[in-house]
């Protein structure tokens, strides 16, 4: 039985499809940036999963890459105006989707990041491109 996640990505574009690396904490799971109606959506697999007892955790965009060679182990805090956040998460496991606003500009980012904004500290990421 296919779920309302599964529906979307089979009628719409991919435009990136990446799995989260770890940063701080371990991972599973992927994304999928789609191009529906005129929108651009952020499709976080069913088999998504970090720590979840991480507080305040955002998903955010990098114009970098490689957003962890620039910071340290084992938090891998983010410098302030290097990074663009989307949204709230939505939930530390589980599928799960964001509208992607027209204000973010994909060409411009390079990364995306599962951030946890009250102790700067990085879950994981994975680049917007392979």
């Amino acid at each position: 039985m296919q779920g309302p996640a599964s529906m979307v990505i089979a009628q719409a574009t991919p435009m990136a499809m990446q799995s989260f690396r770890m940063a701080e904490a371990p991972v599973n799971g992927s994304f999928t940036i789609i191009k529906k109606a005129g929108k651009q959506l952020l499709v976080i697999s069913s088999d998504f999963k970090t720590k979840e007892t991480a507080p305040d955790l955002k998903v955010v965009f990098s114009p970098s890459a490689t957003p962890l060679a620039s910071t340290k182990a084992p938090s891998f805090p983010l410098k302030a105006g290097s990074y663009t956040i989307l949204a709230p998460l939505k939930s530390a496991s589980g599928a799960q989707s964001y509208v992607i606003p027209s204000s973010i500009d994909l060409s411009q980012q390079g990364s995306l990041l599962i951030w946890c904004e009250a102790f700067n500290a990085t879950m994981a990421w994975a680049p917007l491109k392979p």
